[in-house]
């Protein structure tokens, strides 16, 4: 009996090996930073880094189911983007392991195509917007996933808007590209917003708390080069909560990551921000300000949101499939003031 105790246990070591093994060849040959790993640790404990309070009197707001994602290739929505060529129409991408490309549907969810984009296979493909440059529309696409921080550098591309009539046999190709990095270190980050006006690309992490938000310069396009920029920090968001132990233990497994930033949308000076939980208004003239919490349901993972078209109260948020197999569905998000 001890014998095979023995046994057992060194199968399981060795099996453990094994796999942390294969994993950090994986990240090596995807590029990671191994010296990084010891620093993938999730945000401070809150009762220990204390939030601001958030102001919503007079903040009104509604949530409406819209319909299930049809396309069931599109299994981790990690991205949402508004068309800027028509109406009710989105964007959206796969989380890490999937190729280069992007899936076209309704705003009910209508599976409306898929285009590949001419390059390798992504690293971590998180977040993307939608916006018009030069009278041409284009959509961005943010490899910024870091779970481990360990990644040296991190990208974004921009590609053109496919025009939902135009075929889809011929990959796109990129007409800008960017790599950048963190000035303090790798950070792992999901919720990246183009804000044109502002001539900027910006980029709020996930894991700490309080949150941190960069900005990237938005360059003109074909100005691709393989210069690492780095990022500039430009606020501490302290209004976006993390979950008391207390709450956390309300959602299970799924209670650490609840209050984590997600994804973020921007049109005019709302920058409008989701996580797991809820979703989090701020002002982009004012990032002093406390962000304005908006009641959303708890539909699982949540993992992207966007503006509607042409819109500043109006958004549309999705969420991935439990286990890549089940029910993904998007849901319309009104907010207005008194």
């Amino acid at each position: 009996m001890f014998k095979s105790t023995i046994r057992v246990l060194s199968l399981l070591l060795l099996a453990g090996i094994l796999i942390a093994v294969g994993g950090a060849i994986t990240a090596w040959y995807k590029g990671y930073d191994l010296s990084n790993l010891g620093n993938a640790v999730f945000q401070p404990d809150p009762e220990e880094n204390p939030l601001r309070p958030l102001n919503s009197s007079n903040f009104f707001a509604q949530s409406k189911w819209m319909g299930d994602i049809e396309e069931i290739a599109l299994n981790e929505s990690s991205g949402l983007a508004s068309s800027n060529l028509t109406d009710d129409v989105l964007w959206s991408i796969n989380d890490s392991g999937d190729s280069a490309r992007i899936f076209a549907m309704t705003t009910a969810g209508g599976d409306l195509g898929e285009w590949a984009i001419n390059l390798p296979e992504p690293t971590d493909w998180e977040a993307m917007d939608s916006f018009v440059f030069d009278d041409t529309a284009y959509l961005l696409i943010a490899d910024v996933g870091d779970n481990l921080s360990w990644r040296p550098y991190v990208s974004l591309l921009v590609v053109p808007e496919p025009d939902l009539t135009q075929s889809n046999e011929t990959p796109i190709e990129a007409v800008w590209q960017q790599k950048f990095r963190y000035p303090d270190g790798p950070r792992d980050c999901e919720a990246v917003a183009v804000d044109v006006g502002r001539g900027e690309i910006l980029l709020m992490t996930k894991r700490l708390a309080p949150n941190e938000l960069y900005r990237i310069p938005l360059k003109h396009m074909n100005d691709s080069n393989d210069e690492v920029i780095v990022a500039e920090k430009i606020a501490i968001i302290d209004s976006i909560p993390r979950p008391s132990p207390e709450e956390a233990r309300l959602f299970g497994a799924a209670g650490p990551y609840m209050g984590m930033p997600t994804g973020m949308t921007s049109s005019g000076n709302n920058l409008l921000v989701t996580t797991m939980q809820n979703a989090y208004l701020l002002n982009r003239a004012d990032l002093s300000q406390p962000a304005v919490t908006i009641k959303l349901p708890f539909i699982g993972q949540r993992e992207a949101i966007t503006f509607a078209r042409n819109s500043a109260t109006t958004a549309y948020v999705s969420r991935e499939r439990k286990k890549g197999k089940e029910v993904a569905d998007i849901f319309r998000l009104d907010f207005a003031t008194e």
